[in-house]
This record gives structure tokens, sequence and C-alpha cells, in this order.
């Protein structure tokens, strides 16, 4: 358990005693139906989990939308995100905000003895509007606050979003294919003690095509010039009737419980998804498992409502 605890900080707490990159938990994403396709959301996102993957889907909503997920990590950490959005003359406007926490922590001198416990956690509130400027074409944008602590240091900054979508419904075809784009976490780094880390800078493209039959598929590519890694999402959905929905999707590079498949003690299927989805009117609950070897399986359930 204690090389689970290790694992677990080194990848999602700040970075402020290596440098780098920080500020990791912003690389997780947010709502059950993306995560379980893979993350393959940026030309798909078309609710107020939007304002975590591509802000310009906020603009789909023609209607007030309420959301919340809740996943357990390792080591007692748990991820959170709740978020509202609603139409306003000019677009469509969203709130939201993600609250990661590592709970209770065993803190040790240098000579090895216990010296208490501790506490780490990482928060974020989002601010987005989004606006549709034709038939097929949005554009969205978020600004964020964002904010990281361990012990009794802490460190905080802000960042800008910027996201696009686009419907190709003039393509000949049986379905409609969606284009997306967007680029997260623009902005300055944050500063823990005399180190100063990046944040997760993000650029992402991503395609996605609709059904008629209730399939729908979708290819995303991500890019993160500061620590200089991709990745390469896919991701599918089955809409079966009106009310059930199967996922599922694959992700290179890093499972997404926000932690690389790479690492020593991973399973072989992390990177892997799936995911249900259940409606009932206004009502929406889905759910997402990833799985990730001695770290241990992820569960996210997100719950969501429209009116």
């Amino acid at each position: 358990m204690k090389i689970t605890t290790l694992a677990l900080l080194a990848l999602l707490t700040p970075a402020a005693v290596r440098g780098g990159e920080t500020a990791a938990f912003l690389k997780l994403g947010v709502g059950a139906r993306a995560v379980g396709m893979g993350g393959a959301y940026t030309a798909l996102a078309n609710d107020v989990n939007a304002l975590g993957w591509n802000p310009a889907g906020l603009s789909s909503l023609n209607k007030r939308e309420l959301g919340a997920m809740h996943a357990e990590l390792a080591a007692q950490t748990r991820y959170d995100f709740i978020g509202y959005a609603q139409p306003v003359k000019y677009g469509t406007l969203g709130v939201g905000a993600v609250y990661l926490s590592h709970g209770g922590l065993e803190g040790r001198s240098e000579t090895g003895a216990p010296t208490g416990t501790y506490g780490a956690s990482d928060q974020a509130v989002s601010l987005g509007l989004a606006s549709r400027l034709d038939a097929g074409l949005r554009l969205g944008a978020n600004v964020k606050y964002i904010r990281s602590s361990i012990a009794n240091v802490s460190a905080q900054s802000f960042a800008l979003d910027l996201g696009g979508q686009y419907a190709l419904k003039g393509v000949r075809g049986p379905g409609l294919p969606l284009l997306g784009v967007s680029v997260q976490n623009l902005g300055p780094g944050m500063k823990y003690l005399d180190q100063t880390s990046q944040l997760p800078l993000t650029m992402a493209a991503g395609i996605g095509y609709q059904l008629p039959v209730g399939l729908t598929f979708a290819m995303d590519f991500k890019h993160r010039p500061h620590s200089r890694d991709s990745e390469l999402s896919v991701g599918t959905e089955y809409a079966l009737l009106a009310n059930f929905a199967l996922r599922a999707g694959y992700a290179t590079q890093k499972a997404y419980n926000g932690t690389r498949a790479s690492a020593g003690g991973f399973s072989a299927l992390s990177g892997f998804a799936t995911g249900l989805g259940f409606k009932m009117k206004a009502y929406s609950l889905d759910y997402a498992f990833t799985p990730a070897g001695e770290m241990g399986n992820v569960q996210r359930f997100s719950l969501g409502a429209r009116w």
C-alpha cells in the first residue's frame, strides 16, 4: 500500500520538488461518459462536462444543465466535479469546479521518523462561455483559477482554455461528421517555494461520426509540449433504444485514472475504458470503469439533469 501511495502522489500531486509539469489533476477529465469512451471527447462534447474537454461544446445546450461526478482513486484519493450551464443572450454560460483530495498522508523526517499526518489537495474553478456562430460552427473559452496545496505549502495560478467544433452537415453519407479542436491550460506556471513548474498545456484535435442507428465513433489526438508526450484516444458509443448506452474506448500513453500505462505496477489493460449510460426523462446516470493493476481499478459515476 505504501508503494501505491507513493506512486500516486508522484503522479498527481504538484511537481514542486522535481520541477517540470505540475497540476496533473487537470488531465484527469470530467464526466463518466467521456471517460468511458477513452477520453475521445473533443469533437463530441455537448454537455456541461465540455468545461473539462472543449468549452465550445457548451453551446450545444438549449436547456439548463446540472452535472456532478465522483471517483475513488487509490490511496484514499477522491476526485469530484460539479458543473452548471445555461443558455444566455450571447450563447451558453457554464461554471464548474473540480476537487482532488489525497486524504491523510504520513509524514517522515530526514531520518525516517514519523512526524504526523498531513493533507494534499488540488482545486480548479472554471467559468466558460460558448456561442454558436452558424448552423455548424461553435466557439468557446474557459477562464479558470487553479490551486494546489501539500501540507502547509500552496501555489495558485490562472489559465485559459479555447475550443472550437464544426459539424459537417453538407457532407454526403449516412452519418454526421464532427470536428473539434481545443487548447487547454494556457497560463503561467505554479511556484512552490523556490521551484516553478509549468501547467499541463494540452493541444487536442478530434473527429466524431454519428450514425442514425445510434452508433457513434470518435478519435482524439492530444499533444503536451511541456512534457513532450502525445496520446491517441479512440472511443465508441452505442445507444440502445432512447435511454440506455454502451461505451468503450482506449487511450495510448496513459490510463484515464490520470496515470501512465508505462509506469511500474500497471495492468496491461491500462488505457482501456468501458461505460454505461442511462436516461430517464430529464435525468441521466453514467458510469465508467478503467483498470489500472496494482494502482486499483477506478470507477466513475456521473449524474445529470436538464430542465
